[in-house]
């Protein structure tokens, strides 16, 4: 559908749609943040424009001040946790998918910003994507072939058994020490060994990070982890207009 489109073939779509973000913001809003399970800032911004689009018809069940307004909450959130935080960390790695809530961060500040003009949260995206970059508690970027320290030992087939730099592929990150309990177990059959697990005298504040390719719960490269990153830098890089 496009602004050509007569109103009847996409006013259904758009009153359902803002009955969904209504009861998002009434019933989910707070419990999550932009990742690979929670994709509501994504629609958000979606149903902003498309009720720009239809002239702001009156009777939704949400207005774009409120699709803003809780934008502006996501980020807020995660900005109040990275204000205390030495290095910064907006998001929780003592938890699985830090990563990809940290790019959500910087996701979904560029569609706060872009649908309300508010720039107050762009140093904290700035400093959202300084620690996956290395300016975290191990000084490795969690990025492969990017800086000078990175992940080198991912738990992926590729990267092991042929040894490439897998540029711009995301691992999970730091994680919660007690998932590393059990220990990282063996080789499995026909895996090349690769260790790099110097990160650990850096473990803290419930956190561990392991570049080892037994390490599915630091170092494992992933689409999401990996898709948040590529959102992330085009949402940025629209907003920024260059």
């Amino acid at each position: 559908l496009d602004s050509d489109s007569p109103r009847s073939s996409y006013s259904t779509y758009l009153t359902q749609a803002a009955t969904w973000a209504s009861d998002y913001i009434a019933s989910d809003s707070g419990q999550d943040t932009l990742n690979l399970y929670d994709v509501s800032a994504l629609a958000h911004a979606d149903l902003i424009t498309a009720i720009n689009g239809a002239g702001s018809p009156s009777g939704l069940a949400v207005t774009t001040a409120a699709l803003i307004a809780n934008l502006k909450a996501q980020v807020a959130s995660a900005a109040s946790v990275s204000a205390s935080d030495i290095f910064r960390a907006g998001g929780d790695y003592t938890n699985f998918d830090v990563d990809s809530h940290t790019f959500g961060f910087i996701s979904t500040e560029a569609l706060y910003q872009e649908a309300s003009g508010d720039t107050q949260y762009a140093a904290f995206a700035g400093e959202q994507r300084d620690w996956l970059l290395g300016g975290n508690a191990w000084g490795t970027s969690f990025m492969a072939g990017v800086g000078t320290t990175y992940p080198t030992c991912m738990g992926g087939q590729l990267e092991n058994l042929d040894s490439p730099v897998d540029v711009g592929a995301v691992v999970n990150g730091p994680n919660g020490t007690g998932n590393f309990s059990g220990g990282l177990g063996g080789l499995q059959s026909g895996m090349k060994k690769c260790e790099n697990d110097s990160f650990t005298t850096f473990t803290g504040h419930g956190a561990e990070y392991v570049d080892d390719v037994r390490s599915w719960q630091s170092s494992e490269p992933a689409l999401d982890m990996t898709g948040g990153a590529i959102l992330a830098g085009a949402l940025q890089q629209a907003v920024s207009g260059s």
